[in-house]
């Protein structure tokens, strides 16, 4: 196959910006950086001059996009139709997420989700966020959806090969023994939505949960007790998702975060639902009640926040404008430290030679131009 060389723009790697280079690449895998004047004769060349590549973004948390919610509909043509919009606005890694509901609707989205991994790669797995949370932090989860983990359960959540499963539990709904078996089998498991104490959190991370869903969001805590974000915060070797759409947490609750975790331990996810990647944005039916779309937000009835209405792109373009975060790290944030967090970073996140050649077009504004593979 011949080689395409990508020249004249300048690289983000995933570790630095690289300038007068090109990036080979062959066979959907990079090859190679080298000068521009030492591009190989026999390469395509196709020059990207006032561009910036970066890797594409791996967003673990997309309900949505496009008029299309998983949930309304768990099918594989729902969730083909989620990856391509958010694929054209960089995306190009995802996991489709289930939030909770009935039980059959869970099943039927992990069907679909596998189904629909055979026609697209980009779908690395399923985010099964709930129904195992706390009715106190449930946020826009049906009330009457939620529920203990079953042996039904355990059984149902194991990953085929290949396959990422990324399950949102709350500590006080689900105890360590649980998380252990599911660690055991191969899940990945998340703290969210959740009022657990300080040491039912600490016993979560003990039987190995990895990270925090949506920090600050759905999580609360006894007055007596430092709580879920104290412990996500303080936590050295945990990752933290984070939505920066700017409702979700203030400039102020970032800044902590950054500040408070190790360098790749805090990542960016979308939340999307169905406005987000949208180019007519609507407001939309979830529970059979009306979220609505305005001022950029969604929010149900009570005005509670129902997802974000952004892609990963979006957030990144936040990170840069709105919370003054360098824009190297708010790159990486989308790709390298997403990747390390579901054990691909091997793989994916990043330009470098041996990498899936998986190639966000970007202008020196950082707003999405294009996208390769």
């Amino acid at each position: 196959m011949m080689t395409k060389a990508f020249c004249d723009g300048t690289i983000f790697t995933g570790e630095a910006f690289v300038e007068s280079h090109a990036l080979l690449v062959a066979d959907g895998k990079i090859a190679d950086i080298v000068s521009n004047r030492k591009v190989p004769v026999d390469a395509e060349k196709i020059s990207y001059g006032d561009k910036i590549l970066v890797p594409g973004f791996i967003d673990t948390q997309i309900n949505g996009g496009g008029g299309v919610l998983l949930n309304n509909t768990p099918t594989a043509e729902a969730c083909l139709a989620i990856a391509k919009v958010h694929h054209k606005r960089g995306t190009t890694r995802l996991l489709p997420t289930c939030i909770s509901d009935r039980p059959e609707v869970t099943h039927e989205a992990l069907a679909a989700v596998r189904q629909a991994w055979r026609k697209d790669k980009s779908i690395l797995g399923i985010h099964i966020e709930g129904p195992h949370l706390s009715q106190v932090r449930r946020g826009i989860h049906k009330a009457d959806c939620l529920r203990a983990m079953t042996e039904n359960d355990l059984r149902l959540y194991k990953p085929e090969t290949d396959e990422i499963m990324l399950i949102t539990v709350a500590p006080e709904t689900v105890p360590p023994e649980q998380i252990k078996k599911l660690r055991a089998q191969g899940v990945i498991v998340s703290i969210g939505h959740t009022q657990a104490t300080t040491d039912q959190v600490r016993a979560a991370l003990a039987a190995v949960a990895t990270g925090f869903t949506h920090l600050f969001n759905g999580m609360g805590k006894d007055p007596k007790e430092s709580g879920p974000v104290a412990v996500a915060l303080s936590d050295r070797d945990s990752w933290c998702g984070i939505i920066a759409d700017g409702f979700h947490v203030t400039g102020e609750q970032f800044a902590l975060a950054l500040k408070s975790k190790p360098q790749g331990k805090l990542f960016l996810v979308s939340d999307a639902v169905s406005p987000a990647a949208s180019d007519n944005p609507q407001s939309f039916k979830f529970y059979g009640e009306t979220i609505r779309f305005e001022g950029g937000r969604c929010v149900n009835a009570e005005g509670k926040l129902a997802g974000s209405a952004i892609t990963l792109a979006d957030a990144v373009k936040n990170c840069i404008d709105k919370f003054a975060v360098d824009p190297a790290e708010a790159l990486r944030m989308a790709s390298v430290y997403p990747a390390a967090f579901l054990g691909l970073d091997h793989r994916f996140g990043k330009l470098l030679p041996g990498y899936t050649a998986d190639v966000v077009v970007m202008d020196t504004e950082f707003n999405v131009k294009g996208v390769i593979g």
